[in-house]
């Protein structure tokens, strides 16, 4: 499953599930503490989300049926209920975005297919390429928009000192990780920035081709240093690039 987009196999597999029969097989797994006819649902398809809370409701199965006591049958019982009901209503969420995908497909893209670099530096970038059109009957607009943002090392004395200085390819290891963690969490907030301004009725033909991301009083990168569309950020972002 990509970050914001659901893989063909996946949409089929969550077409394939019948949520009554997904009901009536969870029950029905509790009854005879067995996963069952579950498996052939392919739920391990469905996505991550889904998959996760298929294995925990097979793990809460298991210790249900290898308990002893009443008391522990009682406890293990009570748990894979919930683990089942857990898996319902996953399964519920990602059918629910599928067909918001669905919906939105047809009118707008966002590519979540990100280049990962092989090398960082206190300079980031991430670029987000795009389609979108106003009717099914359009052509497709293509566009791309790169976000920027400059890391400021945090002092050393804010982190934890090693008994013995760490030799400098071992620095650059720790280095090359901590960028590594914030480009990963830039391309995703930009991933998502992109797919709520589409999803709010946003313009493609608005979008910049560049931005510049506007940190926290930190300098890190928040849920809203990435908003390119408001007045307030667009200066923000102009007064960092100059």
């Amino acid at each position: 499953m990509g970050e914001i987009n659901l893989e063909q196999r996946e949409i089929e597999a969550i077409k394939g599930v019948d949520e009554r029969e997904l009901s009536k097989l969870i029950d029905e797994a509790i009854r005879t503490e067995r996963i069952g006819d579950l498996y052939r649902l392919r739920l391990r398809d469905c996505g991550e989300y889904v998959a996760s809370k298929l294995h925990y409701f097979e793990k809460a199965l298991n210790a249900y049926r290898d308990a002893k006591s009443a008391k522990k049958r009682d406890e293990t019982h009570s748990y894979a209920r919930r683990r089942g009901s857990d898996l319902s209503f996953a399964f519920s969420r990602m059918k629910d975005r599928m067909e918001i995908e669905e919906r939105q497909r047809p009118y707008w893209f966002v590519d979540d297919g990100v280049y990962w670099p092989h090398h960082f530096t206190n300079n980031l970038s991430v670029t987000i390429s795009y389609r979108w059109r106003k009717a099914v009957e359009d052509d497709w607009n293509f566009g791309s928009i790169t976000f920027h943002h400059k890391v400021v090392p945090r002092p050393s004395y804010l982190q934890p000192q090693p008994k013995r200085k760490p030799s400098k390819a071992k620095q650059e290891e720790i280095r090359q990780s901590e960028l590594s963690s914030t480009w990963e969490h830039m391309m995703k907030s930009a991933l998502y920035t992109l797919r709520d301004y589409f999803g709010g009725g946003g313009d493609g033909d608005q979008i910049p081709e560049t931005f510049t991301a506007v940190p926290d009083r930190d300098g890190h990168l928040n849920n809203f240093s990435l908003k390119f569309w408001t007045d307030k950020a667009k200066a923000a972002s102009a007064s960092a690039a100059t």
